[in-house]
């Protein structure tokens, strides 16, 4: 299925999958009437998943002395809180995202045949990991929705309504907001899946700049490269201050889920991986022009190649005082304590049950 796959497939899976979060910003060429449509569109979704919200944290209070359905209560609440929170964050981010994606897809679409050669390496290397962690979040809530109509619970969530729902055209109306709004939350998780998308393809463009000092033979295409290198690393600073409340968001709504239910965190592992590789590839993307044949060249090139050897602070994905580095040392850690969590909420329930 992803044996095809291209840079330019890889950007329009990345925008189909998160379609119903209306999170990918239009293109600068878009008119006032589709900019308008736009803002319809992603109010009306907003306007959906809080409707479904306050029914929910109802359903919490009614259920308020039981426990399963307290912690089941408060993961679907969670991803609705997500919902609207990562939404607002993309309203806020809008003008950078656009720019963020402008800027990708000018690059893949003018890359150079060894420019080219390095983005389709990338897409043959994660794509298949993305694209079918995208495909099972969807396929997840669908069956979670579909299988609601074989059970004896009528909706696919818990949520208590304050008037009565066991009679169309109510019952067929609340059960079809509910499964947009779960197709929604599967949408914005599959944001994950463009932050990823974003911090690659500036560990990509690292990776090309490193061929380039490789292949340096003259002062002028040295200083090409450094000019190229703060280009770049300007890009990945943007595309780091993009993502950074997305990955707080994703650590702290999984946390809290992993507490209360011991679910799986992919959506963490999917941001860790790409801003871990981001982080050392572009820490060491000036060291690579010591890799070329620079003590064959010029003594005066050979000067300014040692010039460039100057260790370059990493770009870094972090949230100050909360995430120090989003590396696999972090993510590793973050496990830990997270299940160190997990343990002691189980003792303690254990110890409760005992005591009663």
């Amino acid at each position: 299925m992803f044996r095809n796959a291209t840079p330019e497939k890889a950007i329009a899976f990345t925008q189909f999958s998160m379609a119903l979060s209306c999170c990918w910003p239009l293109p600068t060429s878009a008119t006032k009437n589709e900019m308008l449509r736009f803002k319809i569109v992603r109010s009306l979704l907003l306007l959906n998943a809080s409707l479904l919200l306050g029914p929910m944290l109802y359903a919490m209070y009614l259920y308020r002395d039981d426990v399963e359905k307290i912690c089941k209560g408060v993961l679907q609440s969670l991803a609705v809180v997500q919902l609207l929170i990562q939404t607002s964050s993309c309203i806020v981010q809008y003008d950078r995202y656009q720019q963020l994606i402008e800027e990708m897809t000018y690059c893949c679409e003018k890359a150079s045949s060894y420019e080219r050669h390095v983005f389709q390496r990338y897409v043959d290397k994660y794509s298949a990991f993305y694209g079918i962690s995208a495909i099972w979040i969807y396929v997840t809530t669908s069956i979670v929705i579909v299988g609601t109509l074989f059970i004896s619970d009528p909706f696919p969530t818990d949520a208590k309504y304050p008037f009565a729902v066991n009679f169309e055209p109510v019952r067929s109306i609340i059960f079809v907001h509910q499964a947009l709004v779960g197709m929604q939350c599967a949408a914005h998780t599959a944001i994950a899946a463009f932050c990823a998308l974003l911090l690659l393809f500036s560990a990509a463009r690292f990776e090309i700049l490193q061929l380039e000092l490789q292949a340096v033979k003259d002062v002028a295409s040295l200083i090409n490269c450094i000019k190229k290198y703060r280009k770049v690393k300007r890009y990945a600073t943007e595309v780091v201050h993009g993502v950074r409340l997305i990955a707080l968001i994703t650590v702290i709504m999984c946390g809290v889920s992993v507490v209360f239910s011991g679910i799986t965190i992919i959506g963490v592992f999917m941001c860790t991986w790409s801003a871990d590789h981001l982080m050392d590839i572009s820490e060491n993307a000036m060291r690579s022009a010591y890799e070329s044949k620079w003590y064959r060249q010029p003594l005066r090139l050979q000067k300014y190649v040692l010039f460039t050897l100057v260790p370059q602070a990493p770009v870094i994905l972090s949230v100050r005082f909360v995430i120090p580095a989003l590396s696999l040392d972090y993510y590793c850690s973050f496990i830990s304590n997270v299940f160190s969590l997990f343990t002691v909420l189980r003792v303690t329930m254990i110890r409760d049950e005992d005591d009663y």
